[in-house]
């Protein structure tokens, strides 16, 4: 179970880089962008299925909600098997 816990951990920061490098790097094609582009858009894109960029003035949610699920996942892992 620590090391499922772990590895949201891990997620959870490649997800907090490809924000940063996002305003940083807009290419998602370029290196670095590009590796934490591919791990991370998978889960992302089902977010912006039901949270459309364009009903929320153009700003993409996605990895904030990723980031609080997972979190609340890795806090409920914790606290449950622990």
């Amino acid at each position: 179970m620590s090391t499922l816990i772990f590895l949201i951990q891990v997620y959870l920061l490649i997800v907090a880089i490809d924000v940063g490098l996002g305003w940083v790097q807009v290419d998602p094609v370029r290196w670095p962008r590009r590796g934490t582009h591919l791990l991370t858009e998978p889960l992302q894109s089902l977010v912006r299925l039901v949270l459309r960029p364009d009903r929320i003035a153009g700003w993409d949610l996605s990895p904030l909600v990723v980031i609080g699920a997972l979190g609340l996942l890795r806090v409920w892992l914790i606290q449950c098997c622990l």
